[in-house]
């Protein structure tokens, strides 16, 4: 029995790694790993949806990825980053620039988003080092920002508060922060001419995140966050540029469905009793070691940092056994999804600046891996 749960989660762990490597549909691949553990479970099967579907905390989630998805449509969409961007312009050098304008575009967090802040710093250069900064700039962010969606999922599966992870990864972000500043010193302190622009852009967000860490204070942080972003994306309505917004992007009601998904998956995991069999395995291992090098190698091959964590936290948490292993997890499958080669970003950018792929990865690959290596240093203290 113990060998025949091992290879149901093997096989469909292979399955939606392979499907999502692969860029399928990413619910369509959780519900096929799904389907392949429930031919070994089926007896538990009507329970754990019953479990999932009933629970108001997954509600939730899938409420709050929906509000964080629509605020970045209405801010992108509506124009408002646009006259950010332009006001940004004005009062930063080119330096400046080349870490304001992907970083704003980071807290917008929709796939793709660096092609957006790419043509913004095309004025010269390197495009290697452009490719870089743009990339690394763009995501830094998702390490402590409230509204990253992975965070939020891994904060949710730890059960542990989504602002205690963030404190806990802040010096690591700094730290991140600060390894492309000689890069980026390699470029222009010249300022350039913009149209004038405003600013209000900043203030959904700002407003978003600071009401809703006031909020979780006096209730859950789940319903902190559903009143925060219901403010947030009022405002965000009010200073559009546009009346006519396409509020749902495509794409969206799939990644909900596969948000259900992972919760059902991690309920079924646990239902099978599979992470004590893992645990009864693996027990004699490092368990820092795996936390570092295993998220790390699945979010490299699914290019895909939210799959990578609803794969694996349920599979190795009873390694992880504090707050610190947990962000050690985020941070780890974070930067396998940033260096992959088939990250939608990294792609995007390198189609449009077309640099030497050897001559990115020299620049991307040795402060990615120093900040896995000082994470699981810090974190093992």
């Amino acid at each position: 029995m113990i060998d025949l749960t091992l290879l149901s989660i093997f096989l469909s762990f292979s399955v939606i790694i392979f499907l999502v490597a692969k860029r399928k549909n990413f619910a369509i691949s959780v519900f096929a790993g799904i389907i392949i553990l429930s031919v070994f479970d089926y007896k538990n099967l009507p329970e754990n949806l019953y479990k999932t579907a009933t629970d108001w905390t997954v509600i939730a989630l899938i409420f709050i990825i929906f509000l964080i998805n629509l605020l970045s449509t209405i801010l992108q969409e509506g124009g408002a980053m646009g006259e950010l961007v332009k006001f940004l312009s004005q009062k930063l050098s080119y330096r400046g620039l080349l870490i304001a304008i992907p970083s704003l575009f980071g807290m917008l967090p929709v796939p793709g988003g660096a092609l957006m802040s790419a043509p913004l710093i095309d004025k010269g250069g390197e495009k290697n080092e452009l490719t870089f900064l743009n990339l690394w700039y763009r995501h830094v962010w998702f390490i402590i920002l409230p509204i990253s969606t992975p965070l939020v999922l891994v904060a949710d599966l730890a059960g542990v508060s989504i602002y205690k992870l963030i404190l806990m990864q802040f010096p690591i972000f700094l730290l991140s922060f600060f390894l492309a500043m000689p890069v980026v010193k390699k470029f222009s302190r010249k300022k350039e001419k913009e149209s004038e622009g405003n600013y209000l852009a900043i203030f959904p967000i700002l407003l978003t995140v600071s009401l809703a860490i006031i909020l979780s204070f006096f209730m859950h942080t789940y319903l902190s966050f559903l009143i925060s972003l219901s403010i947030g994306i009022i405002l965000a309505v009010a200073i559009s540029m546009k009346r006519k917004i396409y509020f749902l992007k495509k794409g969206l009601v799939s990644l909900l469905i596969a948000i259900f998904g992972i919760m059902l998956l991690k309920n079924m995991i646990i239902s099978m009793k599979a992470p004590e069999i893992i645990y009864s395995y693996l027990s004699n291992f490092n368990p820092v070691a795996m936390i570092a090098i295993i998220p790390f190698l699945v979010g490299t091959i699914t290019a895909n940092n939210l799959a990578a964590i609803g794969i694996l936290y349920p599979l190795l948490s009873p390694f992880i056994f504090d707050i610190k292993l947990v962000s050690l997890l985020y941070i780890s499958s974070f930067i396998g999804y940033l260096v992959s080669p088939v990250h939608p970003c990294l792609v995007l950018t390198y189609e449009y600046f077309k640099p030497k792929l050897t001559d990115l990865y020299k620049l991307l690959l040795p402060p990615a891996i120093l900040v896995i290596i000082i994470s699981a240093i810090i974190y093992s203290l």
